[in-house]
């Protein structure tokens, strides 16, 4: 995820004009966004990221079954993140 905050930064950092931030293949754009909302996409997905390592890490003695679930929840999260980050940099 930190991968994909200094890439949206070096690629939004001076843009002003709105950035397509959802499209579909059949309706075409349909949410504008600013560069605020790239970031708190970002932002969401730490929070997601940071919670299920705080459960990995207070279930490991418990359960570890629960745990490697957790962390790759965790891993699959920040993967998307970045798929999405650079597709939004790619059709602006």
């Amino acid at each position: 995820m930190l991968l994909a905050g200094i890439i949206a930064y070096i690629r939004f950092g001076e843009i002003t004009t709105p950035l397509i931030i959802h499209f579909d293949a059949y309706q075409g754009i349909d949410f504008f966004g600013s560069r605020a909302d790239v970031f708190n996409i970002l932002i969401v997905a730490a929070v997601i990221f940071l919670i299920n390592f705080i459960l990995a890490d207070f279930l490991f003695d418990r359960q570890r079954l629960l745990t490697y679930y957790f962390a790759f929840i965790g891993l699959a999260v920040a993967v998307l993140i970045l798929i999405n980050i650079l597709v939004i940099i790619s059709v602006n």
